[in-house]
């Protein structure tokens, strides 16, 4: 697997009716197997980012040289009748291009993806019928039968209660650790407190750090306005 390279990278929307915005530029190598947390205020363009490393949108300036993309939107963005096994399956359509059906082979990668993150038991239940914490485990046992080696998620433990977001988590961590790139925006600190390296979207600067930098205090109070009284990852003292 290939590192996601930025060079210059100027993620934004082009102008229309004379509003658009450009992030600033991001020049970053990211090894696969590592986990990058993307965390800024509402309206910061972390989507817009997403989207644009996914290959979704355009970058308005610079390049991005990425390795096959897969992507997951927000929770709610998905709202598919079809059984969570076929569901799953679909994200092998990629290796069928010609044939409009799923095959054996599938299906049962999709089996295997579900039994590991121990949802099996939904199967052949409705994805549209489920809680938005199953639903997210379905997506992501999607993404691992797609075998893209950049996995791309806008905001993945949203609308979650704490035993999903651990399980959401763990699953992430799980793609990372077979060599996958995983990029996800996230309000959850905690979350970004684990990851290997934190992307800050600013109002007007984008930088990738460590964990620990771009979680200090000046930094949290920089970028959302508020103080932080102990460790955003487990709530003890900062150091």
């Amino acid at each position: 697997m290939s590192d996601l390279l930025l060079q210059g990278l100027v993620a934004g929307r082009a102008a229309r009716d004379g509003k658009g915005f450009r992030l600033p530029p991001l020049d970053q190598s990211i090894a696969p197997g590592a986990v990058v947390a993307v965390i800024g205020p509402n309206g910061a363009g972390k989507t817009t980012l997403l989207k644009t490393l996914a290959g979704l949108l355009p970058p308005l300036a610079g390049s991005v040289a990425r390795p096959r993309a897969a992507w997951l939107p927000a929770p709610g963005a998905v709202n598919a009748g079809f059984s969570v096994l076929h569901l799953t399956a679909l994200g092998r359509s990629h290796l069928r291009r010609w044939s409009s059906g799923l095959a054996a082979a599938d299906l049962d990668a999709a089996r295997t993806a579900l039994d590991r993150l121990d949802i099996a038991h939904l199967a052949d239940r409705p994805f549209d019928r489920l809680s938005s914490g199953q639903q997210q485990l379905v997506l992501i046992a999607r993404l691992f039968v797609q075998d893209a080696p950049l996995c791309v998620l806008d905001e993945p433990l949203a609308l979650l209660d704490p035993a999903h977001a651990q399980a959401v988590e763990t699953a992430i961590r799980a793609l990372a650790s077979e060599g996958r790139i995983v990029i996800a925006s996230t309000h959850h600190l905690p979350f970004a407190a684990r990851a290997d390296r934190v992307l800050t979207l600013g109002p007007d600067w984008a930088e990738m750090d460590t964990p620990a930098r771009a979680l200090a205090p000046d930094r949290i109070r920089a970028l959302f306005g508020v103080e932080v009284d102990g460790c955003p990852c487990c709530g003890g003292p900062l150091s």
